[in-house]
């Protein structure tokens, strides 16, 4: 049977482990002094060499070498009997498996025996953190006051589930994630090594993928080798990986530059043809789009890990945009992942948030620039005549709604999901027309959509009354509804329209004053006395 990469690989010297230079000095240096510590705690993500630097330590401080310099020399008899994993002194524990505190309790009677071959016993705990409350309270005196021929290294990926007691007793190393760049020049090495060409593009599509995990790299490069090309190329990588073409994305994001709703959906709707999996399109288009916010922002090509092949084409796609819109653009289409895990979600979301992404783009700034300019525009009212006022008339449902409307309609779909996201979903559908009477009116194109929501109306009603600040109904009707008189905005429209501005504004009349207070009415339409 082959041996993985990753095993066959593995560093062996402080000097091969890659992108923890911090902590490999440090441990050198110790070595140097002769300070070595009872207990180290090595935490970080996975794959970033914490096991490793552990068995390398664990050679280091029993190596037979005579230079310091050259510890671990991986010649002595000690070296090699850590790389052949027989070395009855180094003894590696899975806390996952050892969960219990008498499995700490055999462990703390067996420390007292002395090492067998090595100058110390190290022991190495995996995942400490799985280990009970009562197993860490058993281990905690062997810990602080452990035989001078013991050493214990502690490996974790959750550092805050340790107690305090445990971490104050041991020196920390943090282990960071590993930067692309230094994971592909590794990945270059190491496929030299094994006499397969992979392009610099795929090199940099699988360090990226592994997102600072060097295991977790070096098993791609593994799976794809196994694919069994003589070249590895960017296309192979993304297929064996189930990803979407870098080209398609990017043309995908050039589509929401343009604004054009038309051709996002068409790009869309080509790739799930395809048989692209939604989850990883909508990952890797916010990737994207989150490269294109730090260059649009940050103005700085190091804020971001691309070939300088790639650099130019993509800091002119990012000069397209303007931050406040990638914000939101990212935003919805992180929702919209979410959405897609519940059942039958189907594509809606994220064809809504693509769509959404639109429409609070760079073409909804500009059209409410347009209606702004269209009224200052407007002829100021003039002086009321001897013909019968302008009566308030039915609104389209295509007319624009008010800004503070649409405002708190987006404010009602963010609101809804912490209810439920698949009904956030729907909502993003539904257009809002106006308040009749103490209802508020929404639209939806879809009968399907609209049934949804309705089946949820309860939750709708308790957001719309959140965002809203005063109980309102929620009335669900289609496309082709139009509004009645005694909308809201028609209303407040209706009781200007025919007053004389010579005469003081209705409102402040006493006598209309207290008809209001008294009845609870509103003013609809005003018309002339009777000749």
């Amino acid at each position: 049977m082959t041996q993985a990469l990753y095993r066959r690989y593995r560093p062996q010297t402080f000097e091969e482990v890659v992108g923890q230079r911090h902590v490999a000095e440090t441990l050198r240096n110790a070595l140097r002094q002769g300070r070595i510590g009872h207990a180290y705690l090595f935490t970080g993500p996975r794959g970033t060499g914490k096991t490793s630097t552990a068995r390398i330590l664990a050679k280091a401080v029993n190596c037979r070498a005579a230079e310091v310099d050259d510890r671990p020399d991986n010649s002595c008899p000690i070296c090699v009997a850590i790389n052949e994993g027989r070395l009855l002194d180094l003894i590696e524990i899975d806390a996952a498996s050892n969960t219990s505190v008498d499995d700490v309790r055999e462990l703390r009677d067996r420390v007292a025996f002395a090492p067998s071959e090595a100058d110390y016993k190290v022991y190495v705990i995996d995942e400490v953190h799985m280990l009970s409350t009562s197993a860490f309270n058993a281990l905690l005196k062997t810990l602080e006051e452990p035989p001078p021929h013991v050493i214990f290294i502690l490996a974790t990926t959750e550092p805050h589930k340790i107690p305090a007691t445990v971490l104050s007793r041991c020196q920390r190393f943090d282990f960071h994630r590993i930067a692309t760049r230094e994971i592909a020049e590794y990945l270059a090495q190491l496929a030299e090594k094994e006499g397969v060409r992979v392009t610099p593009e795929a090199l940099g599509i699988i360090a990226r993928s592994a997102t600072g995990s060097m295991r977790d790299a070096i098993s791609l490069l593994d799976q794809i080798i196994a694919y069994g090309h003589e070249e590895v190329d960017a296309e192979l990588v993304r297929d064996v990986l189930g990803m979407v073409s870098g080209k398609a994305v990017s043309e995908l994001a050039d589509a929401l530059a343009d604004q054009d709703p038309a051709e996002v959906l068409a790009k869309l709707h080509e790739l799930i043809n395809r048989g692209v999996e939604l989850s990883q399109l909508v990952s890797q288009l916010i990737d994207h789009l989150r490269v294109l916010l730090l260059l649009n922002v940050g103005r700085d090509a190091s804020l971001v890990d691309l070939p300088d092949a790639m650099l130019e084409e993509v800091q002119a796609q990012a000069r397209r945009f303007r931050p406040t819109q990638l914000l939101h653009a990212i935003r919805v289409l992180n929702e919209a992942g979410l959405a897609l895990k519940t059942p039958f979600a189907g594509y809606l979301p994220v064809e809504l948030a693509l769509l959404d992404a639109i429409d609070m783009g760079a073409g909804a700034e500009q059209k409410a620039e347009s209606r702004t300019a269209a009224e200052v525009a407007t002829p100021a009212p003039m002086r009321r005549t001897e013909s019968p006022p302008a009566r308030a008339v039915a609104r389209p449902a295509s007319a624009e709604v008010s800004s503070d409307l649409q405002g708190a309609w987006q404010q009602i779909i963010r609101a809804m999901r912490q209810k439920s996201p698949r009904i956030q979903a729907m909502l993003r559908s539904g257009k809002p027309l106006g308040i009749e009477g103490d209802r508020l009116v929404v639209s939806f194109q879809h009968e399907f959509h609209r049934e949804q929501v309705q089946g949820a109306i309860d939750q709708v009603v308790d957001v719309v009354a959140t965002v809203m600040g005063r109980p309102l109904g929620v009335k669900l009707v289609g496309g082709d509804y139009v509004l009645g008189p005694e909308t809201s905005a028609e209303a407040e429209v209706s009781a200007t329209a025919g007053q004389d501005e010579s005469l003081p504004p209705l409102e402040e009349d006493p006598v209309v004053q207290t008809a209001i207070n008294e009845f609870g009415a509103r003013i609809t339409r005003v018309e002339p006395p009777d000749s």
